[in-house]
């Protein structure tokens, strides 16, 4: 999968939040779908770049995508500081589900981008690939390898 072309990444993402979300999801289950994205994703790349690389990424993440989501730059509560899967949930909460699946769909995007620009495109894509579904079949059974 090219992580140049912006629309083939974004289709990867789509597909696999819909595989883990189900066709017609409800908010909570969009929650679900991006957080346990996020997990797969963390789980491939803190070996890396380590968990404060992960968690740096995706704050940068959240920062840009907040520019067309503003409720994404929220102030966090004290209790999340260290954990930004509890960031994730706290910021989706009480959202729609189609607002929250545009926003964690670009959300996801942004971060992939952005750790594309820091360690180059062919090792985003060896290091993530196995999250994505394929955008040609989305709706098949995937499990990541981890």
């Amino acid at each position: 999968m090219p992580f140049s072309a912006h629309s083939t990444v974004s289709e990867s993402i789509q597909g696999t939040l819909v595989q883990h979300a189900g066709q017609a999801p409800d908010a909570d289950a969009v929650v679900d779908a991006v957080t346990r994205t996020w997990q797969f994703m963390a789980a491939q790349l803190e070996p890396v770049i380590g968990a404060r690389g992960t968690s740096v990424l995706l704050d940068r993440a959240l920062h840009l995508t907040a520019k067309n989501f503003p409720w994404l730059a929220q102030t966090d509560p004290p209790d999340s500081a260290g954990d930004p899967l509890a960031r994730l949930q706290v910021r989706f909460a009480r959202r729609d589900a189609q607002e929250a699946a545009q926003a964690g769909c670009a959300l996801l995007v942004t971060f992939t981008e952005q750790l594309a620009s820091l360690i180059g495109e062919p090792l985003t894509e060896r290091l993530l690939a196995s999250v994505w579904v394929d955008s040609a079949s989305p709706y098949e059974t995937h499990t990541p390898h981890g």
